[in-house]
């Protein structure tokens, strides 16, 4: 969750204009004074309910700004509720010029901290947990922006209507090399209702290009440069960020429902352990998302895709003959499905030892594979989904999760023993889900290469021979990426999808 909630913030932080007033005089902001010029709370509402809130501060410090942001909110998934505060910072110099950065995001009482530092155009990162650091390198171009950088520009080109200009945008919680591509375009003026009163403010818009799509902020903001209002989506829920006192700020939250809205009901009944083939055909209404390209596999063969709708058939694979393959051959193409990284750290010492136990002798790629999934379906003992997005380092500890904890663990014991592994996220069938019947619900499993394919593994459905009761929209090796970025794209096309179910063929 966290990526795509730091990406609507940075958005946020593009829209603070500027000219507000410090002890009722006007600032400079391309000369502020020293010590702290900016201290915003902002109250953050997800689908119109209150879920968190958000304080800003920039200060300077010499020829240097520094910026912080603490963001604090909480959602539900089916009745359990989940945690997340995040505290962002930056070091820039006067001019904009990216530093240092760190970021602590503290999930369900699972906690890593990120801290970089850039300097001749590289950025030096380092990803923590429980004492393990992993360590990355990356690009970064001489017309990137952090937080005071894009607040600087905002203040160079002004409110003027029309004005329309290009940022290229540092973040290392989303892409480690390069920027984000961001365009800021400022609109008229429009009466909007702020804290039940109404006012005037200038509309500026922020599309920002990402792995996963355009994301879209719209901020209001008044004759003094302060944004009174900002608002995104979330995984298909309205996020709407309103500038607030403290008090009000830090009273009153719920934890706004985000799993059941998920759901997709269908109008018949699949049996998984008798499915041989599916056919379906898939629609989205009622959103601005468009389908993605599917994912084509030796089980998951791909049709006709519109944008809007789009049909695929996916079938049980042979796992007998699947059973004679013989170990993977190292290849350049399959490195970056053994290599570790944040989510999936297969160097962890506690994920090679829990990775040895589980294999035992066993070497013989598909039975490794089964003996794996066998493992992580058991070792997994409190089923619940009440974790946010763990990585594998965290399951492996607290052996806590759902369906994302089973498919990062089990590609991490994979690729602990040599098996080039990715997750794949996407929607499987169930009969029954708190009370709902014949849904298909957002879900992710484990694909191991064996004998040259990629094979599916369920730890979370026990499944090793896996039913094709299920429906791949993305897959991952995630290297650049986290589980949480790619789960809240997939959930935006989610939120507006029909599923017809064509035709079953059982075995």
């Amino acid at each position: 969750m966290s990526q795509r909630f730091t990406c609507a913030l940075w958005l946020c932080s593009v829209l603070m204009a500027t000219p507000a007033t410090r002890a009722g005089e006007p600032v400079n902001y391309l000369d502020p004074p020293q010590g702290a010029f900016v201290d915003d709370w902002m109250i953050v509402s997800l689908d119109g309910a209150k879920g968190g809130y958000s304080h800003s501060t920039m200060s300077r410090d010499g020829d240097t700004i520094v910026t912080r942001s603490l963001t604090y909110f909480k959602i539900g998934r089916a009745n359990q509720t989940v945690e997340i505060r995040m505290v962002q910072s930056t070091k820039e110099t006067l001019a904009g010029k990216p530093l240092s950065f760190g970021n602590t995001t503290l999930t369900s009482a699972i906690e890593t901290r990120t801290r970089g530092t850039i300097s001749n155009g590289q950025a030096k990162i380092v990803a923590s947990q429980f004492g393990f650091d992993t360590n990355q390198t990356g690009k970064v171009p001489d017309t990137a922006k952090m937080t005071w950088g894009m607040f600087r520009a905002t203040i160079e080109h002004g409110l003027a209507p029309g004005t329309s200009y290009d940022l290229d945008i540092y973040e290392p919680m989303m892409l480690v090399d390069g920027t984000l591509k961001a365009n800021v375009t400022i609109g008229k003026k429009e009466t909007i209702q702020h804290l039940g009163k109404p006012r005037e403010a200038t509309k500026v818009t922020t599309s920002m290009n990402m792995a996963f799509g355009t994301v879209d902020s719209v901020g209001f903001v008044d004759d003094t440069g302060q944004v009174l209002r900002a608002e995104t989506n979330i995984a298909g829920m309205a996020m709407t960020l309103v500038l607030a006192d403290r008090e009000s700020a830090l009273k009153d939250f719920a934890a706004p429902e985000f799993f059941m809205d998920t759901l997709v009901k269908v109008s018949r009944p699949i049996d998984r352990d008798t499915a041989k083939l599916v056919n379906y055909k898939l629609k989205v209404v009622g959103v601005d998302q468009k389908l993605p390209q599917l994912p084509t596999t030796p089980a998951q063969k791909p049709g006709a895709n519109t944008g809007r709708s789009a049909i695929v058939k996916v079938s049980r694979l042979n796992h007998q003959a699947l059973r004679q393959a013989g170990p993977a051959t190292a290849s350049e193409s399959m490195r970056e499905y053994l290599a570790a990284s944040p989510s999936i750290n297969a160097k962890d010492e506690a994920i090679i030892r829990m990775a040895e136990t589980a294999a035992g002798d066993t070497t013989q790629p598909y039975a490794l594979a089964d003996k794996l999934r066998v493992y992580v379906s058991k070792v997994i003992i409190e089923k619940n989904l009440s974790v946010g997005f763990a990585t594998a380092s965290e399951v492996c500890r607290n052996r806590a999760g759902d369906c994302t904890e089973h498919a990062v663990l089990l590609a991490a014991l994979g690729r602990a023993r040599g098996i080039p592994s990715r997750i794949v996220v996407g929607l499987a069938y169930v009969p029954s889900f708190v009370g709902v019947q014949n849904v298909f619900g957002f879900h992710m499993w484990t694909q191991f290469n064996i004998g040259g394919q990629w094979v599916d593994f369920d730890a979370a459905l026990h499944e090793s021979d896996c039913s094709p009761a299920r429906i791949a929209l993305a897959t991952s090796a995630l290297k650049d990426t986290s589980i949480g970025e790619i789960a809240m794209a997939i959930m935006d096309v989610v939120r507006g999808l029909e599923i017809e179910i064509v035709s079953v063929e059982s075995r």
